[in-house]
């Protein structure tokens, strides 16, 4: 029984046990969300979801943070940093230049809907922003203002933070210790894109291309050992396609800076209220940012490239 549980070798969990512990614990502080919904009132679950996603966020990102970091310390051995997110003199640039690859990639998206005649610029949404005596949240972060901006670019640092520190942190570097890499890669994206597939107006297709962005972010990982680049890259992938470009950020939508309409129903080709990754207009754009990342780790990361062989061969 105890080799069921426990490797001999190492004297610790087995890696799927951990990964067990570990959810088992983060869904814990999770269900804090549903603790705290009625400190706002008598509204219903789908309106706290979307008019109080600060808020929920921020506890998944704490929740994260500490079962992460029980996990590592009590069951995995080793430390938090260890994940990949040393802080270093790379750390800086590896964050900018992902947020600014995932603002490029949202950018082209854009362009290129406007060239094939698929969408209509209307203009600019932006307020300034006034003071009142009454205060309310939700109205606040309905229109486009510095303030309200600067919330919604918090959150998705959360996001990008928390997922990325879950995903390809945790779960993904427990996997390649349990089942090898070849395997972790591919259960790693599929797993992305099923969580993804309950997310409002998915499609097959937007799941197919969510488990394409899975494997973006996992090379970002992958080629520079480090966390640092797959979040920027999240963050940027969410604060620009949403509350800049004006496009549905994987089924949510909020307030936005750019106003455009779709001049088409064709969802395959527009991403409709899903989002760019419903398009496949995003697949060639997903296949040149990969060929960016893989120029930026050769320059920034030149011995990274035997890590990721003898991971992948050994």
């Amino acid at each position: 029984m105890k080799n069921i549980l426990v490797n001999a070798k190492v004297k610790r969990l087995k890696a799927g046990w951990r990964i067990l512990l570990f959810l088992l614990i983060f869904f814990t502080f999770s269900s804090l969300i549903f603790i705290v919904k009625p400190l706002f009132g008598a509204i219903t679950k789908r309106a706290f979801l979307e008019d109080y996603s600060l808020i929920i966020v921020s506890i998944l990102a704490f929740g994260a943070t500490v079962s992460v970091y029980l996990s590592r310390k009590f069951w995995d051995k080793k430390t938090f940093i260890s994940l990949g997110l040393e802080w270093n003199k790379q750390t800086i640039k590896d964050l900018v230049f992902g947020f600014i690859l995932s603002g490029l990639m949202a950018a082209v998206f854009f362009l290129l809907l406007l060239l094939f005649g698929l969408l209509e610029f209307n203009g600019f949404n932006f307020q300034e922003s006034s003071l009142s005596n009454s205060f309310n949240f939700v109205h606040f972060m309905s229109v486009v203002t510095v303030g309200s901006m600067g919330l919604m670019l918090l959150e998705h640092i959360l996001v990008g933070y928390w997922e990325e520190l879950v995903f390809r942190g945790y779960i993904f570097q427990n996997i390649v210790e349990g089942l090898g890499i070849k395997i972790a890669i591919i259960v790693s994206c599929l797993l992305y894109g099923l969580i993804h597939y309950a997310n409002p107006n998915a499609t097959i297709l937007s799941s197919i291309i969510i488990i394409g962005f899975g494997f973006l972010r996992l090379y970002g990982y992958l080629s520079t050992q480090m966390l640092w680049l797959s979040m920027g890259m999240h963050i940027g992938w969410n604060f620009f396609q949403g509350p800049i470009f004006g496009f549905a950020a994987s089924g949510h939508k909020k307030a936005t800076l750019l106003q455009h309409s779709f001049l088409s129903d064709r969802h395959y080709l527009t991403g409709g209220e899903f989002g760019p990754e419903g398009s496949v207009f995003i697949i060639p754009i997903l296949i040149l940012t990969l060929l960016v990342m893989k120029w930026y780790s050769k320059k920034n990361y030149p011995n990274i490239k035997k890590v990721i062989a003898n991971a992948l061969y050994n």
